[in-house]
């Protein structure tokens, strides 16, 4: 049986699929046709003005753009409109009557293969597995994003813990109040300065916010109370992105925050030691959450009706990354089989309106029986 002929299109900057499978970046609509001449043939269909720039750096077969597969209706004058057009005509040319294609394909595409008599298939696999597993480049790529993002955690952490409190206990840093606002464009100049981009923005999270683990903060830092900070750029030079959390107290901490923070590293050395290729992502979830129990604390899903005499985790442990930051699988409920060469974070968390919030995650590559930390950064709640 002939090898099934696979497309994905879509705009290879913000269509992480496609762009893994041609390494090749660019703003306007492109399609990847694989097995078109049998097992191994590609075709890269790309703007005009893109095919020198695709033939010397694509990941492809050939290239071509939608002048050379101009149907007989004509082409479109919307660049997208053509370039799904194109694709039909040449797989049409090609005597393809099915196309397997993934999760990203715009659905432009599909009405224009449709229009042309092809039948559409879905594969829920198709680029997903393939970005999961991790090569050589990739690892290298995340360990750089990774170091570069702890640079800048370290940097933040310390400028929050050396700040000077006035007699309220507002925290202080060059004569002006020190905001959740101020450190998050801190943190982006920073990664700016080193190629990396912050489109995400990062999350300097405190009382009362902090409660809802995504609240990306606001309003002046106080002493005595924790900050949780989660920075995860993206690296300009290769795409792929980092992600850490950690949480710095000025001053001195309450023992009911050294108590969640005790019990939040401890379940993230239990997530991170479960990690090991063949068992599943809803285990490793189940035993940071164990963890979490064993030192009297709650597992309560979402972001509302938090127990402040309780502080909860409230979220999965943690999820894989790479071109995006949010990557399957998931560390949670439902976590299917871990494969060699995957890399996820693990980030287990506390959370309590009042007493305030802890979170603590790194990146870790799982290298068939055993998993690592990429890169090394303090953990504790003193950064000064």
């Amino acid at each position: 049986m002939a090898d099934p002929i696979i497309l994905l299109a879509g705009v290879p900057q913000s269509n992480m699929t496609l762009y893994h499978r041609i390494r090749f970046s660019v703003g306007d609509s492109a399609a990847w046709i694989g097995n078109l001449g049998g097992a191994g043939d590609s075709l890269l269909l790309v703007r005009d003005i893109e095919m020198e720039r695709a033939r010397k750096h694509a990941r492809a077969g050939q290239v071509a753009c939608a002048a050379d597969f101009v149907p007989e209706g004509g082409l479109s004058g919307d660049r997208d409109t053509a370039l799904a057009q194109a694709t039909a005509e040449c797989l049409r040319r090609a005597g393809a009557r099915v196309v397997v294609t993934d999760r990203t394909l715009p659905f432009l595409f599909a009405w224009h293969l449709q229009q042309a008599g092809l039948e559409v298939q879905y594969d829920a696999d198709l680029g997903v597995l393939q970005r999961r597993v991790k090569d050589d480049e990739e690892i290298a790529a995340l360990t750089k994003a990774q170091q570069v993002t702890m640079e800048s955690m370290q940097m933040a952490c310390s400028w929050i813990a050396t700040a000077s409190a006035d007699a309220s206990g507002v925290l202080h840093q060059g004569g002006d109040v020190l905001t959740s606002e101020r450190v998050r464009r801190r943190i982006t100049q920073f990664l700016i300065e080193r190629g990396f981009s912050n489109s995400h923005d990062s999350i300097v999270a405190t009382v009362p916010h902090v409660a809802d683990c995504h609240h990306f903060g606001t309003g002046p830092l106080v002493t005595g109370i924790p900050v949780i900070v989660d920075i995860f750029p993206r690296d300009d030079s290769t795409g792929y992105n980092g992600d850490c959390t950690r949480t710095v107290v000025h001053g001195t901490p309450t023992d009911a925050v050294k108590r969640m923070h005790e019990a939040v590293v401890a379940a993230k050395a239990a997530g991170c030691g479960a990690l090991r290729a063949g068992t599943t992502g809803e285990a490793v979830h189940r035993a940071t959450i164990a963890v979490i129990a064993e030192h009297g604390f709650a597992f309560k899903r979402g972001s509302s009706n938090v127990d402040d005499a309780i502080p909860a985790m409230r979220h999965g442990t943690g999820h894989g990354i790479g071109l995006d930051v949010h990557e399957p699988i998931l560390l949670d409920d439902g976590g299917g089989e871990i494969l060699s060469g995957e890399v996820f974070t693990v980030e287990p968390g506390l959370y309590s309106a009042s007493l305030g919030g802890v979170r603590v995650e790194d990146m870790v590559w799982v290298n068939g029986e055993s998993a690592s930390i990429l890169g090394a950064l303090h953990e504790g709640l003193s950064w000064d």
